[in-house]
């Protein structure tokens, strides 16, 4: 790539590793010497993270610590583009509980003064020009170092969001050391951290995009770690450099790809170092979920509140891990203390479901507790829909233990779904079984839902499969002799195929003759249409809207004004909050602007943020607010 259009030629690199030391106390360590080669060939992989061999200054067992900062200090004043910085070696603590990097003449009892104490590399890192700021360690008690840049020792308040551009990640949290394999094996072998990173961005990530940041990364990378029951990594981030394109997705790649991935990789990157926007939202997000974070805290009713602050956990979990796992803790507390076992087993299965992407480990743990059986299944049934992307084995496992037959239908439907561009002999072995079970339901409403979600999930890998359940769902729910029960059968079948046969989701709808459930199934169908063909989604939102003007039913008519005004706020916002405004029922009310605020937060910011403001209801309020953050966050 030309040097005129390469954003990594004003980039640098630094990568420091080192395994022989002077004093026995310190052991050898092979590993890190094959961890700083094999950091070095992922940066320099044209295909994965790109950057040129000349940009990438590598400093090997290093004698001076004295020498080695003013090396760093050197590159970085002369960075301006993006700061890798990468050490590998022994951590140690100082008499204060200081963290020091070691170096080859580093002394066991004067670490601070023999080695390369963090506050000093923090400082360097600190004044460093560069617009983006990369710090990976991978040593002992390595989360010292968020702390160090946070400027506050105390663990509490290791909140970078005021050192702009920089997101750190480490190979332990403050208090645990790094782990690297028995000395017999080290001879290729990587340190267990950088092994599992460097491995993890080789394999990609199925179901991401082209191009993966860290955001994308470090859940993944926590997730297998804490399965091989090694060290888990801490991360903190801040304004865009978490959002960095830092590696190409091997996962997502085509041959074609592949080619292109250096330019398609830089043209990313210019984009989020040219905009000063981009800075100002983030900045702007971090204040809305500070307060959704309040409001949430605030709300009195249990089981709104745990939902609440799992949504905050779940948007603060790939830049602030610590209070994201906190705020997790705090909704599982005001979930368990719902008096009802219904109600709490419903709360807890919520929680579950929004706390599987970013959580997996709680969310998994809080669903086998659930001791209310549907709500269980509900619960592992959304935890291994969740998983399917980032671990099929624990997915599938999770959806084969669910005791309820519906819900282990969809699961595995869905699994499939996920699985099949990657592993499509499992994805075949997964569908027939989703098939199987969800034909052997007895109660035909349940039976017809489960062929409908299976045919939807396996729409775009199996359509003959696909079309074939769709039309025995179809014909299962016609057949019911109980108007309400066909009516609530088809509205159920529309809205499952909704997003994959919207023609056959629209005329299914049509058919049903109890106006709610109609009503319901063209809103239904309307929302999933928004994106893809606005014209018919605002046809079928009219007649959503005119059906429920007809009804008696407060909360029916307000559920279909909801999903009508959901499905026109991207097209149509001033119709949208005019129908959401007129809804009399308060939580359909809340629900309807909840959904216009998210769908408006990355075109109209300030509008989006006073309609959720304006919203009463505690609970849609807190998520009319995550949505915009994240809408920030990612724009």
């Amino acid at each position: 790539m030309a040097a005129e259009v390469n954003v990594l030629s004003d980039s640098r690199a630094v990568l420091i590793g080192v395994s022989d030391y002077d004093y026995p106390e310190f052991p050898p360590i092979r590993a890190a010497r094959n961890s700083l080669q094999a950091m070095h060939d992922l940066l320099v992989d044209p295909t994965l993270c790109g950057w040129p061999p000349e940009q990438i200054t590598v400093l090997e067992n290093p004698a001076s610590a004295a020498d080695l900062a003013d090396e760093i200090a050197d590159l970085a004043e002369s960075t301006t583009g993006v700061l890798l910085l990468y050490y590998v070696g022994h951590g140690v603590l100082s008499a204060r509980g200081e963290l020091c990097l070691t170096v080859t003449s580093t002394r066991p009892s004067r670490p601070k003064i023999s080695g390369l104490a963090w506050e000093n590399v923090a400082e360097i890192v600190r004044a460093c020009p560069a617009r983006t700021r990369l710090v990976i360690l991978d040593c002992c008690f390595a989360g010292q170092a968020i702390e160090a840049l946070s400027g506050d020792g105390d663990a509490s308040l290791a909140d970078i969001a005021h050192v702009e551009g920089v997101y750190t990640l480490t190979a332990t949290t403050r208090n645990r050391t790094a782990h690297v394999p028995p000395p017999g094996q080290q001879k290729t072998a990587c340190t267990s951290f950088t092994g599992e990173l460097q491995a993890l961005i080789r394999s990609g990530i199925p179901g991401k995009s082209a191009w993966l940041t860290f955001g994308d990364i470090y859940p993944v990378l926590r997730q297998r770690l804490r399965a091989k029951v090694l060290p888990v990594p801490n991360q903190r981030g801040t304004d865009t450099a978490y959002l960095f394109p830092f590696t190409a997705n091997a996962a997502a790649r085509t041959r074609a790809d592949a080619r292109n991935a250096p330019h398609q990789g830089d043209r990313l990157r210019r984009e989020i170092h040219k905009s000063p926007k981009a800075r100002t939202d983030r900045a702007r997000a971090a204040r809305i979920l500070d307060d959704a974070e309040s409001i949430a805290q605030s709300i009195t009713r249990e089981d709104w509140k745990a939902l609440a602050l799992a949504e905050v956990a779940g948007t603060l979990a790939a830049t602030d891990s610590d209070r994201a796992t906190r705020l997790s803790a705090d909704a599982e507390r005001a979930a368990r203390s719902v008096i009802s076992k219904s109600a709490q087993g419903l709360a807890l299965a919520e929680l579950a479901g929004a706390l599987a992407a970013t959580d997996p480990d709680r969310a998994q743990r809080i669903a086998q507790t659930i001791n209310h059986e549907r709500w269980k299944a509900l619960g592992l049934g959304d935890v291994a829909g969740t998983l399917a992307t980032a671990d099929q084995d624990s997915a599938e496992r999770i959806a084969q233990s669910i005791a309820q037959i519906h819900q282990k239908a969809l699961a595995l439907g869905r699994i499939a779904g996920t699985v099949a561009a990657t592993d499509p002999d499992r994805a075949a072995q997964l569908s027939a079984d989703a098939e199987r079970i969800a034909q052997s339901i007895t109660f035909n409403r349940l039976r017809a839902l489960a062929l409908a979600e299976v045919a939807g999930a396996l729409a775009a890998t199996d359509p003959d499969r696909s079309a074939r359940l769709s039309g025995e769902a179809e014909r299962i729910a016609q057949s019911m002799i109980s108007e309400s029960e066909r009516a609530l059968a088809l509205a159920g079948v529309a809205g499952a195929l909704a997003a994959t046969d919207p023609d056959r989701a629209e005329r299914i709808a049509q058919s049903i003759t109890r106006e709610d459930e109609r009503a319901v199934a063209l809103g239904r169908v309307a929302g999933a249409l928004a994106a893809t063909d606005p014209d018919r989604s605002a046809r079928l939102s009219a007649d959503t809207e005119r059906i429920a003007q007809s009804m008696t039913s407060e909360s029916a008519k307000g559920m279909a004004l909801a999903m009508a005004a959901g499905a026109l706020a991207a097209t149509d916002p001033d119709r949208a909050e005019r129908i959401a405004q007129s809804i009399t029922h308060e939580n359909e009310r809340a629900r309807a602007l909840s959904r216009i605020a998210g769908t408006l937060a990355a075109t109209d910011p300030d509008r989006a943020e006073g309609i959720a403001q304006s919203i009463t209801h505690e609970d849609w309020k807190v998520q009319a607010l995550v949505r915009i953050a994240r809408a920030w966050s990612e724009g």
